[in-house]
């Protein structure tokens, strides 16, 4: 990472990353579409979700953020017998934290969806979903940290291929449990958790021979008590705030679907879907954002300023040029792709709606999204945080309110595309003050 062309590097790194998350998310757009399958009423129980499957996972990757951001600077500075003390406590800290969190979910799953809004008739198909996914919590956040340990130290292809097999494997899975095939019982939205707990598992297992026996990240045998707390320490004072930072994001969202579930079930199917093309299409900028942490960590580390500078520009342009692509794109054919998931004329509106408003600001997002990545790799997650507040219940949650009191719900979706674009300017000025008077004090030649 730290020497060679940066745009070269930064693609080498984002590449495998774009392959690993296309997988995961067209998994999840997979999904979606059998349950479509199935009606709407499933469709919209497993909308419910949403928020707080989103919430977990942003639990998973704000440690995952700040393994990765430990990591990062630590192989730079070329200690090798650290790098596998942070990797080796990293796995040991997810791994208690979402068995915890697992239990507890377990025994709140009816209380917290009838908060968002299901109903009698969504209710208990949520519930059938969440009681078996959340005992696969633990499979997926160890490969989650395990692949951002081993992008953090250069090696991007190896953590792209192992959420790829675990997508690969869900959607296979799938259909054999939702639909009933091959003298399965037909098992529905319950059958969906259940093929993601095995491929999860699946992952898991390969996650961890991966990092054991291939790349010697994982050390057990001197696991003294004060060097472990030393290690999570260091991890946590990233990972806290940067947890905070993603949950901002699912806490929003829940709000945003308990407004919309005022209107009807089908109004929440209906974002459930813009939801899960919006993601899709937005995968080069997680892609991006994942990389560019590292990347300019490392070269932060190794006292390459001008080099990590370059890239933070590059990353910057890249989103508004993918942005305007995508924002075109989904203007042209967002009913044709969101007719493909529900015929039901109500749940085809709504996202239409939602996929003509939002995309136009998903190039300031995607600058907004790089800079919060570079505040976390240099050890400032607490910015990221700021913008994560701001961005969410200062601007977006304040506006949907008025937005749905004057215009009804594309007003709400239009609070999301306000609210990204003002803080894609925002972080993208912040960015600048911070590291530009850096940048000046260092010679030209570094």
């Amino acid at each position: 990472m730290v020497t060679g062309p940066v745009g070269g590097g930064l693609l080498r790194l984002t590449l495998p990353m774009i392959l690993g998350i296309s997988s995961s998310l067209i998994a999840g757009l997979v999904e979606t579409w059998y349950l479509g399958q199935l009606g709407t009423i499933p469709l919209a129980a497993y909308s419910f979700t949403f928020p707080v499957t989103g919430a977990l996972m942003s639990l998973s990757l704000g440690i995952s953020i700040g393994v990765s951001s430990v990591l990062a600077r630590t192989v730079g500075s070329g200690n090798s017998v650290e790098v596998r003390r942070i990797a080796t406590d990293g796995i040991s800290l997810v791994a208690i934290i979402m068995i915890l969190v697992s239990i507890t979910g377990l025994l709140t799953i009816d209380p917290l969806f009838k908060l968002l809004g299901a109903d009698s008739s969504t209710l208990p198909l949520t519930h059938d979903y969440m009681s078996i996914w959340y005992l696969s919590m633990v499979f997926l956040a160890v490969p989650s940290v395990g692949a951002n340990a081993l992008r953090a130290t250069g090696d991007a292809s190896i953590s792209g291929t192992i959420m790829v097999t675990g997508s690969v494997l869900q959607i296979i899975l799938g259909p054999f449990f939702i639909f009933g095939l091959f003298g399965l019982p037909e098992m529905g939205i319950k059958g969906a958790a259940i093929a993601n707990l095995i491929a999860r598992l699946t992952l898991f297992i390969i996650t961890m021979y991966l990092l054991a026996f291939r790349e010697h990240l994982l050390d057990y045998h001197d696991m003294k008590i004060h060097k472990v707390i030393d290690s999570w320490k260091r991890i946590l004072s990233v990972s806290l705030p940067a947890t905070a930072t993603n949950l901002i994001g699912p806490i929003s969202t829940a709000i945003i679907v308990s407004m919309l579930a005022g209107y009807s079930q089908e109004t929440v199917a209906g974002f459930g879907i813009a939801s899960r093309i919006e993601a899709l299409f937005v995968i080069p900028l997680f892609a991006l954002s994942a990389s560019i942490g590292p990347f300019v960590g490392q070269n932060w580390g190794a006292n390459n300023i001008r080099r990590a500078n370059h890239a933070m520009m590059l990353s910057f342009k890249y989103s508004l040029a993918w942005g305007l692509f995508v924002a075109i794109l989904l203007l042209l054919f967002r009913g044709s792709l969101v007719s493909q998931f529900n015929n039901d004329p109500e749940v085809i509106q709504v996202a239409t709606t939602y996929l003509l408003i939002v995309p136009l600001s998903y190039g300031a997002w995607g600058i907004l999204m790089m800079t919060s990545a570079i505040f976390n790799s240099l050890g400032k997650p607490i910015s990221s945080t700021i913008m994560s507040i701001v961005r969410m219940f200062v601007i977006y949650v304040p506006l949907a309110y008025l937005g749905e009191f004057l215009f009804g719900y594309p007003g709400i979706f239009a609070a999301a595309f306000a609210a990204n674009c003002l803080m894609g300017i925002f972080g993208f000025s912040w960015n600048r003050k911070v590291y530009l008077p850096q940048l000046k004090e260092v010679p030209a030649q570094s």
